[in-house]
């Protein structure tokens, strides 16, 4: 606490920011409601929780680059991308989709269109969705990259009208799910680092949860409502929307504020970075 040592570490510091180390960036990190700010993570701790899965359907929005993807002339149907998501709250700031390119990806016929999903899961998801169909073609997810898809609700609110690109990541699997990952960069780790590398824009990151876990007043259909309880009103849009193919209730363990004991999420906020990565 020296006066002379603080300032000459003020004067340090001042040499790396003319250097252009020092950087405005943003980043997901865990965020507490009830704290009303980020979390280190030290300060969580984990507790089980009650989430609804939902499988939901994105339209694709190039059918003639999917068919070609899949060595097909054409489709007769329209055709989907099937996600798997325990939260339900980010599916309204989706922007993009996440496929493996090393899996093998599936196009499947039933009654109501064409859905894709990984080759290994067809039975599963089958299973899931309660219908009945046979695959007509398989690719890998190399072939796909690109691709794009309309958000689920582009149809029933003009603020949805945007599509989602399918970018490639390794941390899509066929463990679980569908094997395709829906991708909201403002609030997932690898969502955002993938989204970056592919060239989106921080101002261009679709960031509608305000730090008291409220969407924003003007954000479309669920602007007010605080994530937990828009949960059940985001279900019943994908729904009515006819994008929603199953939806169960599961208990797992959920990162939770150790002061609070609340539930957390990961948000994008804005901080100062150090840049160790470049020379200047």
């Amino acid at each position: 606490m020296d006066f002379a040592n603080e300032a000459g570490e003020i004067r340090a510091f001042k040499r790396v920011i003319e250097r252009g180390f020092v950087y405005r960036g943003l980043k997901p990190v865990y965020w507490c409601f009830d704290c009303g700010s980020s979390l280190a993570e030290f300060e969580i701790e984990y507790a089980d929780k009650k989430s609804d899965t939902l499988d939901v359907a994105f339209l694709c929005a190039q059918p003639d680059k999917l068919a070609k993807a899949f060595g097909l002339t054409n489709l007769n149907k329209e055709a989907f991308a099937v996600i798997w998501t325990t939260t339900a709250w980010t599916i309204p700031a989706n922007q993009a989709l996440n496929l493996n390119p090393e899996l093998r990806y599936a196009l499947v016929d039933t009654e109501q269109g064409l859905y894709m999903c990984a080759e290994s899961l067809v039975d599963k998801c089958l299973e899931r969705w309660q219908l009945s169909g046979q695959v007509v073609a398989t690719c890998k997810g190399q072939a796909l990259d690109l691709i794009m898809f309309h958000h689920p609700l582009s149809h029933v609110d003009a603020g949805y009208q945007r599509v989602a690109p399918v970018y490639l990541a390794d941390y899509a699997t066929a463990d679980d799910g569908t094997g395709i990952v829906h991708s909201s960069p403002a609030y997932g780790v690898d969502d955002f680092n993938a989204c970056v590398a592919h060239g989106l824009k921080y101002d261009d990151i679709l960031n509608p949860v305000q730090g008291n876990g409220t969407y924003a007043e003007d954000f479309p259909l669920f602007g007010g409502l605080h994530i937990w309880k828009a949960i059940p009103v985001v279900l019943d849009a994908l729904r009515n929307a006819g994008r929603l193919l199953s939806t169960v209730t599961i208990t797992h363990s959920y990162p939770h504020c150790w002061r609070h004991k609340t539930p957390v999420i990961y948000r994008a906020a804005a901080q100062w970075f150090v840049r160790m990565d470049d020379g200047v």
